[in-house]
């Protein structure tokens, strides 16, 4: 039998990517701070987040990251003990764009009546919110196109 190939929906594609727990954290912590080596961006999500995160699955969940070319991984041979230090890709610097839209929806929905946390380092900090009816408006969503 000759089964065809679907092709993925697009909004189930960047969830695959987005949908794990330690995701989000480990993306805000690079669009706030551009480049973080290993232990600090460890130290980061569970300073700023409350959440502790094992070496093993950070590692993991960078390695999975960089595979969906969300994360650069940069080794610095320069120092001793040698370091290898993560950024975001162009394509991982787009989900501020998509976290701006979550917060926006989070503020309309989500009871928040302050717009920004008392944590610097929060993500609230770092993008915009997109307000979402104006979204809404922009993109006819909602409407039936026929």
């Amino acid at each position: 039998m000759n089964e065809e190939k679907m092709e993925e929906c697009a909004a189930s594609l960047a969830m695959k990517i987005l949908g794990r727990k330690w995701t989000l954290y480990i993306i805000c912590e690079l669009l706030m701070c551009q480049e973080l080596y290993f232990s600090q961006l460890q130290e980061q999500i569970q300073g700023h987040y409350n959440e502790k995160i094992s070496a093993r699955v950070l590692s993991e969940s960078l390695s999975r990251l960089e595979e969906n070319g969300v994360v650069n991984r940069t080794v610095h041979s320069e120092s001793m003990p040698i370091r290898v230090g993560y950024s975001l890709t162009a394509k991982g610097d787009d989900f501020a764009v998509i976290f701006s839209a979550l917060k926006g929806w989070g503020i309309k929905w989500g009871g928040v009546t302050v717009k920004k946390c008392k944590s610097f380092a929060c993500i609230h900090n770092a993008v915009p919110v997109i307000d979402i009816d104006a979204a809404k408006e922009l993109f006819q969503i909602g409407e039936c196109n026929d």
